[in-house]
This record gives structure tokens, sequence and C-alpha cells, in this order.
């Protein structure tokens, strides 16, 4: 990857600017004639640390990445990087993205300044994020006379222009340090209508994802995990198999109470090995995403009664929502109407949660023109594109109707709240699913009819073994997986044929 990289516009067709101080040499790159609404800082190989590191170094494996100091063999707890200040077309409102690898005890913080009316404004955090541990926006953020930010949105109070971006590394482990790879800044501009579609690329193209519905999936997740199960879809049509609960455990934000931050949801993306940003982009911009090969996640709101008229009508929706994710997976003409084609987890079941919508109510209904840019693998990370799950043993009671989890030959018993939980997640907030090996080929092991189990008072799954096989007779093996908040999904298979009837 060149130097010159380093800032780039969106992979969306937007110029880029330079900010060549950056680095430690002097790198010649042009200006552009017009400004972009998204940088991307995706290559940290020459930022001149000296000025705008502190505590950080190059990763050994990956000279374009950022890790923490080392002294001693130890990692120091923090270090910091901040980026020069950058201009981007007037705006408002702003994203900001990133892609880290967070091992077990790491985090990162990111924040940005906006410059408005030639005053730069408090640094404005979008909270502490990882996907080894808990996550969380802020709390109450520092709104200040110039900008305020609402979990994944900063909203400035005039016209900004200008924008700054800190991260902070932090490990609590002293062996393990977080990796940054990726970050971003997204705004929507004020001088260009996004919602403008006066000179449509031609193309017709429907990529082929894998489609789930969030309705069939945990009863208890299922009404709030849209977001990251778009992100499930986009990753496994590339060469990730991650079930839609795995990444919505990983996608949590506690302040928010819910699953949907769009910046927690790319950085999902970018912690699995994927080149990932959250973006303010146009219908042409989802159409060059299409063109490379790679669906889009996008916000939007709708409703399939023409009646309804506080929500944008879109013919053939499952329903009405006034905030979803859905993924779109091409552009095609039907009867010689314009359409988009889509996977909406909305839908009743995987079957139906690939729909065509008119291009001209969908684009009203995605209102936000906010989108989930997750494109091609980083190369060397291929390692990380699936979920962490550590393999355990199940061990049966006498009735072979209760089993205790074993992990390296140590009893593991689960929490009955752990399962039970409905209201505000924690650490002890799991998803006990199963399925058989009976289900036939699948797009996707996330496309397997999955079911969900119970856990006892005494932290035992429940599972009847014996019926279950009775309505599975062409089973040879159930799996289990367990996925838990923040941490490696358990796993483990049952022999069917060794269960035996009385």
């Amino acid at each position: 990857m060149k130097l010159s990289r380093f800032i780039l516009g969106t992979a969306l067709g937007l110029a880029a600017g330079a900010v060549a101080f950056y680095y430690k040499k002097n790198t010649d790159v042009l200006a552009p004639e017009r400004l972009s609404n998204t940088r991307i800082f995706d290559n940290f190989a020459g930022v001149d640390l000296q000025r705008f590191g502190k505590q950080l170094s190059y990763a050994a494996a990956d000279g374009s990445a950022l890790v923490l100091e080392q002294h001693d063999d130890a990692y120091v707890a923090e270090g910091i990087l901040l980026t020069p200040a950058f201009k981007l077309t007037s705006f408002k409102t702003l994203v900001i993205s990133w892609n880290a690898l967070t091992p077990r005890g790491t985090s990162v913080e990111v924040a940005a300044q906006v410059l408005v009316d030639d005053e730069w404004s408090k640094w404005h955090s979008w909270g502490h994020w990882s996907a080894s541990q808990p996550s969380a926006s802020e709390t109450e953020d520092s709104a200040d006379r110039l900008a305020s930010l609402d979990t994944d949105t900063l909203t400035a109070s005039g016209v900004a222009t200008e924008v700054r971006l800190r991260v902070k590394l932090h490990s609590d482990d002293a062996t393990q340090t977080p990796v940054l790879k990726l970050l971003a800044a997204s705004v929507k501009p004020l001088d260009r209508d996004l919602m403008a579609d006066d000179h449509p690329i031609d193309l017709d193209k429907v990529i082929s994802a894998p489609a789930y519905s969030q309705e069939i999936r945990d009863p208890k997740l299922a009404p709030g995990i849209c977001s990251p199960t778009t992100v499930s879809m986009a990753v496994n049509r590339q060469n990730a198999d991650i079930l839609p609960e795995e990444a919505a455990m990983r996608n949590y934000d506690q302040t928010y109470d819910g699953f949907g931050n769009w910046s927690f949801s790319t950085a999902l993306a970018g912690s699995l090995g994927y080149h990932a940003y959250t973006a303010f982009t146009t219908l042409n911009g989802l159409r060059h995403q299409i063109a490379d090969g790679y669906p889009v996640g996008v916000s939007v709101k709708y409703t399939n009664d023409p009646n309804q008229t506080d929500l944008p009508y879109v013919k053939g929706t499952p329903g009405s929502t006034y905030g979803h994710l859905l993924l779109v997976t091409g552009f095609t003409k039907i009867d010689g109407e314009d359409y988009v084609a889509v996977n909406d987890s909305y839908a009743d079941d995987d079957a139906s949660a690939k729909r065509f919508y008119r291009l001209d109510q969908f684009s009203k209904a995605w209102g936000s023109r906010v989108a989930y840019i997750i494109e091609e693998n980083y190369q060397g990370y291929e390692r990380l594109m699936q979920p962490s799950r550590i393999t355990v043993t199940l061990l049966p009671d006498d009735d072979q109707q209760h089993f205790t989890v074993c992990e390296n030959d140590n009893l593991r018993p689960l929490t009955p709240t752990e399962y039970e939980k409905t209201g505000h997640f924690d650490e002890e907030t799991m998803t006990v699913a199963y399925c058989f090996n009976d289900d036939g080929n699948k797009a996707s092991l996330a496309n397997q009819h999955f079911y969900y189990a119970d856990v006892d008072e005494q932290g035992r799954i429940v599972l009847d073994v014996k019926t279950l096989k009775l309505k599975h007779p062409a089973a040879t093996a159930l799996t289990v997986y367990v996925a838990r908040l923040a941490a490696p999904t358990l796993t483990a298979t049952i022999d069917l044929d060794e269960i035996h009837e009385d």
C-alpha cells in the first residue's frame, strides 16, 4: 500500500484531501478541487509519531498498524494518536469509525473536535469500545455551545468545516495491546443534496449474499438486532460465518442499551479483519460498492401501510419501523422500473428476507443516507474472519435432559439469569442456541434452523435429547452454541447415535 493512501477519500468516488505534514517525510499529494465528505486514515506507516503520537509504535507484523509501546517486554497502559486538522465540506453532522483488534483486557476510545465559525469545540468521545469486553458510548456527552454528541452522531451548532480525531489505545494487561487499523470521519454535506440522483450510474447487478431474519433468532434479542444481523450478512457473504447472536453479543452498547450504534457496528466488522466504516453517501455511492462486489448496510425507516403518513411508504416491506438496518445487495429493473435488491431482516423468515423495493420509494426510506461500507479483508488478517469460539464438552445427567458445560476438565455451571435476562444486558447475558445436522446444505451456518434452550437453577442446559432425537430421526448430531456478551462462544456437539432410549 502506497504511503499516499494514508489520506484517502471514500471508495465512493469522492476526492480526498492531503495532510502531508502528518508524515515524517514530505509527501507530494495534491489537494483536490472539491473537498470530500469522508476522510479515511487506513495506513499509519510513516506517521510522525514523535509529533502526533504518544507511547505508540508500529505493529511488528504490520507496519501500517499502530500498537502500544513496549518497555521491558511489557506494553504501556495507554497510548494516544492525534490527527492534524483536516478540512471537509461544510457540515453540521459527523460520524466517525475505527477498525481495531482488541484482545482481552484492551479497548480503544475515539474522539473528535470540530471547527465551527473558526473556533474549536471540546473533544467529544464515542465511548470505550472493545470486542472482548462490554462496550459503552458516553454516558453524558460534554456538550458545549459548538457541538454535542448523541451516541454515534455529532451535531454542530453552526457550520463546521474542519475535524480533528484522537484515539486512545488502552490495555489492562501488560501482555496485550490493541491494534489500530483505521480511523474515518464522514459528514452530511450542507452544500450537496445526498438525496439527489441526478446522474445515476447504469448498473444491473444483484450480489448473492446470505439472508437472515432477525425475527426467528433468540427471542430476547430478536427485536433489536437488525444492525448486527446486517453486518453478519455482509461479512458472511465474503468468508466469515458468524451467527447474528454472536455479532449482537459483540455489538451491544451498554449506555445506549441497544445494538444499533452505527460506529460500533462497523467496528464489529473491522474486528473480524474487514476494511469497514460508516459513511454518509448517495445512491451512486451504493452503486459503486455493488459494482465492486460489496453489499452495503443502510439505515432506513418505512411502512407498508400507505395510510400511515408519518413514515415513508415502501411497497412490499414486512411492516413499519422508525429505525432499521438492512443490506442492499443490488440494483435491477423489473418490468422496466428501477428496483433495489435487499436482504431485509425484518422479514418473517430467511427465505422471505430477500426482497425488491422500488428505487424511488427506497430512496425516501433511506433518508438518513447512512451506510455501512464493509469491504475486503485486510491482508494477513484472515484468521480473524471467524468469531472466537471455544470447544467444550457437555456432560449429561442420568436423565439425559440436563447438560453441564465442562471446559478444560473443569465444570462450568451457567447462571440461570444469563438466559432469562430480558432487560439491560451485561456480562452475564448469553444465548444458548442449537441446531441439527439434518438441515441440508445452507448458504451459511446462520441459515441453519436454530432452536433455543433454557438454563436451569443448577446452571445446566436443558435439552431433552431423547425427545429431540425422535423429532429429528435423520440427525446424527446436535451442536450447541453458547454466545456470550463480549466473550468467545462456547460450542459443543452431542452425538445423537450415543443416545439410547430406555
